[in-house]
């Protein structure tokens, strides 16, 4: 994520990603990690994850019921593209880096044509996508 908001920061697009879950609270691997107790320790949670991970976009976070992680369909790894007037123009269910760069740069490039942009994120060598 951190590449595709680096190549996209002065094109007026806005990353944001949410934060609903613990999703392997406990598991091998995460086991100081637990299914949050309330919503101060959900938040205290997130601002964890965004200095162990230096996130630099706009994390927001769900309530304890998670209703909106819901109402977005309710899966560890959406993404969504939506455009100024507010229409999803892509979606999927697990993040895929050179789709979603593909579809910002044919939206900053429609937007203004004296300054196109390509796709060019390839994870093809990676274990994940962003």
């Amino acid at each position: 994520m951190h590449e595709l908001e680096k190549k996209y920061r002065d094109r007026d697009v806005e990353f944001v990603a949410m934060y609903v879950r613990e999703p392997h609270a406990g598991e091998r691997g995460f086991p100081t990690y637990r299914n949050h107790e309330s919503f101060d320790h959900k938040m205290e949670m997130a601002k964890e994850l965004e200095q162990l991970k230096s996130v630099t976009i706009t994390l927001g976070v769900d309530d304890s019921s998670q209703e909106q992680h819901g109402i977005l369909g309710n899966l560890p790894n959406m993404a969504y593209v939506v455009d100024r007037e507010g229409r999803v123009v892509y979606s999927n269910t697990w993040q895929h880096a050179e789709d979603i760069d593909a579809t910002l740069a044919e939206m900053v490039t429609n937007d203004d044509p004296s300054r196109p942009l390509r796709p060019t994120i390839n994870t093809n060598n990676l274990s994940g996508a962003i």
